[in-house]
């Protein structure tokens, strides 16, 4: 549902950042998450993250094909993971000027679509779940090589953040959750790497346009066992 991202690659992109994501997918950064997670109890695989993902998004159970058909009826997010305009920008599937939170008040999709792995309209991206379940890889490949980039321009490292237990105030009422690479990805899918990082350096909450709380990603998500390695290796 992230509606914040291409401000974000501008700036990566302005930075001369490049990042290769082979060394998150080979080295004992790999070794050290999944070691890290381990002492959070298992909520299952990264196949199970996705399904309660999917569920979460469209409110429609586990195993529904019309998952990958939904649109949000407010908003216009498609699919089983709500995949906002300038999400799917980013991951080059999709070409506009004007979107949802630049100069659009919805996902209009009144743009172009490019051709990416055979989908030229918005039709094909809700007829074809193969596409959806590559796209969401994409993207937390994305979001994972963004957080990192954010945290080192700020002199610090996720690694720092990953099993802590840490309390937020969000409200006036204190929340403790313990920090998970899972978590930390649904809640960037939620509302992008910059407010994760926010979050995890200052303590900011924040909410989606349906008033969702990042923390409340942050936690659902959290503990399950993944790494880097299965969605930077597509």
């Amino acid at each position: 549902m992230y509606i914040e991202f291409l401000l974000l690659s501008q700036i990566v992109s302005n930075d001369s950042f490049f990042i290769n994501q082979s060394k998150y997918s080979q080295s004992e950064t790999v070794v050290n998450l999944y070691s890290q997670q381990k002492s959070r109890k298992n909520q299952g695989n990264f196949r199970d993250m996705l399904e309660a993902l999917g569920e979460r998004e469209t409110g429609l159970a586990s195993g529904d094909s019309r998952q990958y058909k939904f649109v949000n009826p407010q908003l216009y997010f498609l699919g089983k993971y709500q995949f906002a305009e300038i999400l799917l920008i980013r991951l080059g599937y999709y070409k506009a000027s004007s979107y949802f939170g630049n100069g659009a008040d919805k996902n209009y999709w009144r743009s172009t679509w490019t051709g990416k792995n055979g989908i030229n309209r918005k039709s094909d991206f809700l007829n074809s779940p193969e596409v959806q379940e590559q796209a969401i890889r994409e993207a937390f490949g994305v979001y994972w090589q963004d957080i990192n980039y954010l945290m080192n321009k700020r002199g610090k490292s996720i690694q720092s953040y990953l099993s802590q237990v840490k309390t937020f105030n969000e409200n006036g009422k204190s929340k403790t959750i313990k920090i998970t690479l899972s978590g930390i990805i649904a809640a960037a899918h939620l509302k992008g790497p910059d407010k994760v990082v926010d979050l995890l350096v200052t303590g900011r909450v924040s909410q989606d346009p349906f008033g969702t709380s990042i923390l409340s990603y942050l936690e659902k998500f959290g503990g399950y066992q993944k790494t880097p390695k299965e969605f930077l290796q597509l």
